[in-house]
């Protein structure tokens, strides 16, 4: 199994003078002087409603990451989807069940690793709502050694995270074999197609490759993507530009979405990819994207919490 790197060990260049809380594969929250657009009182007051955050890291760093994690939920009425390292599986599984509408336990594990298919299982019987976020695979998603994995969570009808787009390096001095190709959205159609039961949920929406990760959610009902990491710091000037990349609101030209809703952008949920200290900071960088695009109230309801709740069971 691979070592996570903390989201707080990398300090922001450029002058600033302080550090923050970074995703898998760039920032996940602004730095203090990049202003956002202003949001409408619409979009920003959503206190009550349940947030369901479908990419929070368990931080084995932090003994007290549970109860960190509880207090910050509370907080902004969210639920958590815990993407747990197996060696840390026991403690979300029994945290899940002393907090069941805070916590959501998922599963990391390495698609390499031989007995990979028996972490699954046990996975299983521990409870665990799905896989994620499935990375750094040595070949491609799309791979036939893969397929027995996908296999259990179609059976299961499990919700899998898998990250797609650019990823971090995390040695710059020594060779690794990794490489961003072998995580593209494009992947994911195939797996959705050949797994319906299972849904397919995609990290970043194929940083920088946004427009294949639209249009494979677009005609595949059971894809959706978050939109965590940097795209949405790299792109606060210009989020109206992801108008032309979810384009086909109320024209016909997409699959069954939540509830009927005709609007492209229903095909994103909410994940934060970052420490416990910047989840409402992704929180407000998606409502700039939701008041740059006009995106409706009740698909802005959808993608931060109650998409996945139904597909979770959750109460929204």
């Amino acid at each position: 199994m691979h070592h996570r790197f903390s989201r707080r060990e990398f300090l922001v260049a450029g002058g600033m003078a302080a550090a923050v809380s970074i995703s898998r594969d760039a920032l996940a929250t602004p730095p203090a002087n990049v202003v956002l657009p202003e949001v409408s009182s619409q979009a920003s007051d959503k206190a009550a409603q349940h947030i369901v955050d479908m990419h929070v890291h368990f931080d084995e760093k932090n003994p007290n990451f549970v109860g960190d994690l509880v207090k910050v939920c509370e907080r902004l009425n969210m639920t958590a989807c815990v993407l747990t390292p197996f060696s840390n599986r026991k403690v979300i599984a029994d945290a899940a069940k002393q907090y069941p509408a805070r916590i959501v336990p998922f599963g990391f594990v390495d698609l390499d690793a031989p007995d990979v298919v028996k972490q699954v299982e046990e996975l299983h019987t521990l409870n665990y709502r799905g896989l994620g976020e499935l990375e750094f695979v040595k070949k491609p998603f799309t791979d036939p050694s893969y397929m027995p994995v996908y296999e259990l969570a179609n059976r299961y009808g499990w919700v899998v995270l898998f990250h797609t787009g650019i990823v971090l390096r995390k040695k710059f001095d020594e060779p690794e074999d990794v490489a961003s190709y072998r995580m593209r959205a494009f992947h994911l159609e195939e797996i959705a197609r050949r797994f319906p039961k299972i849904t397919v949920l995609g990290a970043h929406c194929g940083n920088p490759e946004y427009e294949w990760a639209a249009e494979v959610a677009r005609w595949n009902p059971n894809v959706f993507f978050d939109l965590s990491g940097s795209t949405l710091l790299k792109m606060h000037a210009r989020l109206s530009e992801f108008r032309n990349i979810f384009w086909w609101s109320s024209t016909g030209w997409g699959s069954k979405a939540p509830e009927g809703d005709p609007g492209a952008f229903v095909k994103l949920v909410f994940g934060s990819d970052t420490g416990l200290d910047g989840i409402e900071g992704v929180l407000n960088q998606y409502r700039a994207l939701f008041e740059a695009c006009d995106v409706p109230a009740n698909t802005q309801r959808l993608i931060l919490g109650g998409t996945l709740a139904k597909i979770l069971g959750l109460p929204e």
